[in-house]
Parts: structure tokens; C-alpha cells; sequence
């Protein structure tokens, strides 16, 4: 009986980190930063990525450092 139990747990925590995975893929950060947020929404729309995809949206996001960082999502 232990054994279906710890099977069933393990099965579950396997489940609830695929879902981490997937869902983290669907953002990256692009390489560099800037200085403002103006300069940061200026090169949103015309970034390039090495790697591909098929990349809908952008964000500017301002960190601790006080520099603002490009993002790309779908």
C-alpha cells in the first residue's frame, strides 16, 4: 500500500513540473539592456532572435539594477 501511495505521489509531482517547463518556454529575455524604458519599446518591434520562433509580443521590463530588459512572448 506504501508503495502505490509513493508511486501515485511521484507520478503526481511529475505532472505538476511539466506544466513549469512548458510555460516558462512561451518567454525569453533578450540578450543586452537599456538604460530607458523609450529606448527598450524602440527596439521591441524590431528585434531579431538567432535561435527563431515565432515570437507575438514584447514587454519592457525594469529590474532591480534599474535598467530596463526586452522580453519576447507568444
Amino acid at each position: 500500500m506504501k508503495k502505490i501511495i509513493a508511486a501515485g505521489v511521484l507520478a503526481l509531482g511529475g505532472l505538476m513540473t511539466t506544466g513549469v517547463g512548458v510555460s516558462s518556454a512561451d518567454e525569453i529575455q533578450v540578450e543586452g539592456n537599456y538604460s530607458t524604458e523609450a529606448a527598450c519599446l524602440v527596439d521591441g518591434p524590431h528585434v531579431e532572435v538567432v535561435n527563431g520562433g515565432n515570437w507575438t509580443h514584447f514587454s519592457c521590463v525594469q529590474h532591480s539594477d534599474g535598467l530596463w530588459y526586452l522580453y519576447l512572448s507568444n
